[in-house]
């Protein structure tokens, strides 16, 4: 693991398994998400924290950059063609899903059975959907400010040409994913099991540590990963000017 000046670190603190998470991370500052267990699954919504109305569009961070598949050197667009998060280390191997969205109350009952709150109290089986609606709402958001999400941690594989099936792989044990802010953006985070999951209903421990990023620069991996990416850059140094 990439260790970092501890004089650098904003905040670090542990997410538990099925916990719900919010903050704004400024403009040049990075979040490092790490599974300790190699066993996460995270889900992430994303938004301009200056006008919320500007949020992660999934299918143009795929159409644009021409690939589903993310990674390092990928960058999240919203959709005014302007970059959210750019991707500046995935030690995962690619360990993202843009393609299947969140869980909810129902899906995680036919998947993992009954674990309401009556029989489990605080350890109850929590969903994305609930997760993020009660998250947004300390922002004066709601149901029409949610969009599909982004998966980390987990990746899934297109059969038959068309059907989404669920990657066995896990990431090795503290393997992290890194993204770095490219505005001011407020993170929602749902840790909770995969979309696609099902079994057992055991979301894992995630680690979070935000720090400030060095400037960016004329070699930013990222920056130079493409002439789509360059052109987001782009629009981002015209929103800020």
């Amino acid at each position: 693991m990439n260790t970092i000046d501890p004089s650098r670190i904003l905040l670090q603190e542990i997410l538990p398994g099925g916990a719900r998470w919010s903050k704004i991370i400024h403009r040049g500052s990075k979040i490092r998400l790490i599974t300790p267990e190699g066993k996460g699954s995270l889900s992430a919504l994303f938004y301009n924290a200056d006008n919320t109305a500007e949020r992660y569009n999934s299918a143009d961070t795929m159409k644009i950059q021409w690939n589903a598949f993310l990674g390092k050197g990928k960058v999240l667009f919203s959709e005014q063609g302007r970059i959210l998060f750019s991707i500046t280390e995935d030690t995962t191997g690619g360990m993202f899903d843009a393609l299947c969205g969140m869980s909810h109350p129902k899906l995680l009952e036919e998947r993992f059975g009954k674990g309401d709150f009556e029989a489990l109290r605080n350890g109850y089986y929590k969903s994305d959907r609930e997760n993020f609606l009660v998250e947004l709402g300390k922002y004066g958001m709601g149901k029409r400010d949610i969009m599909p999400c982004l998966n980390l941690f987990r990746q899934v594989e297109v059969k038959e040409g068309s059907r989404l099936s669920l990657s066995p792989k896990l990431p090795s044990a503290g393997s992290y994913i890194e993204l770095r802010a490219e505005m001011n953006i407020l993170l929602v985070l749902s840790n909770t099991p995969h979309v696609l999951d099902e079994g057992r209903y055991a979301p894992s421990p995630i680690e979070l540590l935000i720090y400030k990023a060095e400037p960016l620069g004329e070699d930013d991996y990222c920056l130079n990963s493409g002439p789509e990416a360059r052109r987001g850059f782009e629009n981002n140094a015209r929103y800020f000017a």
